[in-house]
């Protein structure tokens, strides 16, 4: 019986916990995560006088391009996929990050939803696009169009 406790004992001294759970932080951010997979690969898409190209670039991490008010304007930014929102509907994927307008870093986000979509010239998508951006002109965000989300 000595013996038995004695080893328990042993076995139990070399099980450590590095943080009580109280004051254990969170890990790192989903979008710097190795394992976070983007259900975005690549999307194209856009509405009338605006267009959006987003491509991933791994780790949760995408190159995207947005095109507005007639081609005059352009940026070229990173968005990033933090994961699925808690009270999202399973149809939303949820795109942030920065985009450099008006001369200043700006908070831009992309809500992409599996739904089916009209454009203005009455052509067919698997997808709608919001593009919420500030620093955009006054009374045109959020952009809305149409768009296609390539599948994996």
């Amino acid at each position: 019986m000595r013996m038995m406790i004695a080893v328990t004992m042993l076995a139990l001294a070399g099980c450590t916990q590095s943080e009580p759970p109280e004051t254990a932080t969170p890990g790192p951010m989903p979008h710097a995560r190795g394992d976070q997979l983007s259900p975005v690969p690549a999307f194209k898409g856009g509405g009338e006088h605006w267009s959006i190209d987003i491509t991933s670039t791994g780790r949760g991490a995408h190159d995207t391009s947005l095109v507005w008010a007639d081609g005059s304007q352009r940026s070229a930014f990173k968005l990033f996929y933090k994961g699925q929102p808690a009270d999202a509907p399973s149809t939303l994927i949820v795109l942030s990050g920065e985009m450099r307008a008006r001369g200043a870093l700006q908070p831009v986000i992309v809500e992409i939803k599996r739904e089916s979509c009209r454009n203005g010239a009455g052509d067919s998508f698997m997808h709608s696009v919001s593009v919420t951006a500030e620093g955009l002109e006054p009374g045109i965000s959020p952009l809305r169009g149409c768009g296609h989300l390539a599948m994996r």
